[in-house]
């Protein structure tokens, strides 16, 4: 029998995240993005670690696409396609704008976040990881709405503020809102209250990886 939610679990998910979603959306490494201020070593840096996360992501994607329910594995195998597409964007920008992925190392905030997606993938259900998924792309996507919605002048990074704001990309996570409403009408309480602690993860992880590249934050040791 489906629970009756009372309203779609996606906005219940982003009703409990509303604080920490606009200390996200009003950080300053984005804010320096919308008015041009950001330090070219800075956003390099941002460049740099999201380019070392994108790669490992793909093991993620890949385990979220085996686990899924065959209706669904056409979209999300699209999605893969899309994050290979988005490296090749990165490599591109990196060219041209004189940045160097050779023997760059993860920070320990971008490697925990890794960590993160991938022992999600392994050890926890369908649902919950689909949870995740949404939260990484709905979290990109408000982020670089906003930059866009406050820039003034085109930025010298235009080409990724772009990417993460275009109708696809909308409609993708449109797409995943309304497919993570039907999982959750299915789903126990229990069930319901690991998706919203997977999300909230999720979106703490994101503020602290804008975090580590506005304020270099490195290895401790």
């Amino acid at each position: 029998m489906s629970n009756q939610i009372a309203e779609p679990f996606h906005q219940t998910l982003l009703a409990e995240a509303a604080p920490l979603w606009e200390k996200m959306l009003g950080h300053p490494f984005l804010s320096a993005v919308a008015d041009g201020s950001i330090a070219d070593e800075t956003f390099k840096a941002w460049v740099v670690q999201d380019y070392l996360f994108i790669r490992e992501a793909l093991s993620f994607l890949s385990i979220l696409h085996a686990k899924a329910p065959h209706h669904l594995r056409p979209t999300l195998g699209q999605t893969i396609v899309g994050i290979h597409q988005e490296l090749d964007l990165f490599r591109k920008q990196a060219e041209a704008h004189g940045i160097s992925f050779e023997g760059a190392t993860m920070s320990f905030v971008c490697q925990a976040y890794a960590h993160f997606l991938k022992t999600t993938a392994y050890e926890r259900s369908f649902e919950e990881v689909f949870t995740v998924i949404y939260g990484t792309e709905k979290t990109y996507l408000d982020c670089w709405l906003r930059v866009k919605q406050e820039q003034a002048a085109p930025s010298r990074w235009q080409a990724f503020i772009d990417n993460w704001t275009s109708e696809a990309f909308q409609g993708f996570v449109t797409w995943l809102a309304t497919t993570l409403d039907e999982i959750a009408a299915h789903k126990s309480p229990h069930d319901l209250e690991a998706m919203r602690d997977l999300f909230l993860m999720t979106v703490r992880y994101e503020y602290m990886f804008w975090e580590m590249v506005y304020t270099d934050t490195g290895w401790p040791v």
